[in-house]
């Protein structure tokens, strides 16, 4: 259908009085411009996804997020069907191995040592889940297959904010034992982390406060809608407490971390999914408290952050940006209409691919884009040893999804 076509559509619904009933908030209008040429310029003319992808592991399904331990011979996967998988690279064989109580979603391990895993779990759109299942961190240890609840509560704020940096020195912070019904709230979507080189400190995306929050079509009305309240948080597991770092952005997803000099954590970089931006925070330093705009008018929804072993960083394109979605965010009074209308005659794009930056943020060296036919919804971009691989976030994908990494056309730094 085309453009034209669906705002025809969209605006006879307005004139009929149609609303939301979701009570999704609306953000202001946000005018979406060309793709940067820096990104059109490495655009890869081939699609490498149709003749080189590698299949393997048929039994594993569609996953967010995936891990590695070369050491073993072994990754995890944090599946759609709300298991995290082993995958044994020895046996080529994948398997349900631990389930959180509700849906994994962004996993690292908790230290150097590699013998347990961080993961966040959260609501997956379309799925039904006992109350007493929670939202938020847990620790598995790896061994005794243990799971321990990390953090399930976050603190109330006080007050809205828009693009808020904080610095080390300034950040809202609470003891964890001091939290309690009145001063704090359950997790809303615990989403990505990262953690501090000592172990220390981990920082989470939380990209939408809503009591119902959910990943994957229950992310949807919020793509849509735009509103400004995603955060990062910072747990500190030596002081036992939880900072807010970042509030007021709009979909806070995937997460890195750049040190300073003395190991510290001097900023993060941040995908801003839905606002299709990626944005970089300073947490010290001369710019401590400020954030920068590395990349704007990004060609799709740019998910998940992993750094390879030269500083590049890697992300999923999860879904193209569409011409509909262009104009419904520069004129927000359409939105309440979309929302109102069953997602499945929404029309999504097909399209899902790759981006590789330089390790500055700030230089494109590699971009492709994918019409679907092989994989679906590419939510980050994975390296490890010669290859890189795609976890695909959808219900429907069977399979561990890679290329190799020499057979990208990767522009020098």
């Amino acid at each position: 259908m085309k453009l034209n076509h669906i705002i025809i559509i969209l605006c006879t619904f307005a004139l009929a009085g149609a609303c939301s009933p979701s009570g999704i908030k609306i953000g202001e209008p946000y005018k979406l411009g060309d793709v940067p040429s820096s990104i059109s310029e490495v655009q890869d003319k081939q699609d490498p996804f149709i003749a080189g992808l590698k299949v393997e592991m048929t039994d594993l399904p569609g996953h967010d997020d995936l891990i590695f331990d070369p050491s073993k011979g072994l990754g995890y996967a944090s599946g759609m069907d709300g298991w995290i998988w082993k995958l044994n690279f020895k046996t080529g064989k994948a398997e349900q191995w631990l389930k959180p109580p509700v849906n994994p979603a962004g996993m690292q391990y908790s230290d150097k040592k590699k013998d347990k895993i961080l993961v966040c779990a959260s609501r997956l759109g379309g799925e039904i889940y006992e109350e007493i299942n929670r939202v938020g961190l847990y620790e598995v240890n790896i061994e005794t297959k243990k799971i321990d609840p990390v953090i399930l509560d976050l603190p109330k704020l006080e007050k809205e904010e828009f693009e808020k940096v904080y610095s080390f020195s300034e950040m809202p912070t609470v003891s964890l034992k001091d939290l309690n019904f009145s001063n704090s709230r359950p997790f809303s979507l615990c989403n990505d982390l990262a953690i501090s080189e000592d172990g220390n400190r981990i920082y989470i995306t939380e990209p939408f406060e809503r009591t119902d929050a959910a990943m994957g079509s229950g992310a949807v009305p919020e793509a849509i809608g735009l509103y400004p309240h995603g955060k990062l948080w910072m747990l500190d597991r030596s002081k036992n407490t939880i900072s807010l770092v970042l509030n007021g952005f709009t979909f806070v997803d995937g997460i890195l971390l750049e040190k300073s000099a003395d190991g510290k954590e001097e900023s993060v970089v941040f995908t801003e999914t839905t606002k299709f931006r990626i944005i970089r925070a300073f947490l010290s330093g001369k710019n401590q408290g400020s954030s920068e705009i590395l990349f704007e008018n990004l060609p799709g929804l740019a998910d998940g952050l992993e750094r390879d072993e030269s500083g590049r960083i890697w992300t999923g394109i999860i879904k193209r940006r569409s011409g509909l979605v262009n104009f419904v965010h520069k004129n927000p009074w359409l939105k309440k209409v979309i929302l109102s209308l069953p997602q499945k005659i929404l029309p999504i794009s097909h399209n899902t691919g790759i981006l590789v930056i330089d390790p500055s943020g700030k230089k494109p060296l590699y971009y492709s884009m994918h019409d679907g036919t092989k994989i679906k919804d590419i939510s980050v971009s994975v390296p490890f040893e010669d290859r890189v691989y795609f976890p695909s976030f959808d219900k429907t994908s069977r399979g561990l999804y890679s290329l190799p990494i020499s057979s990208l056309k990767i522009k020098e730094f």
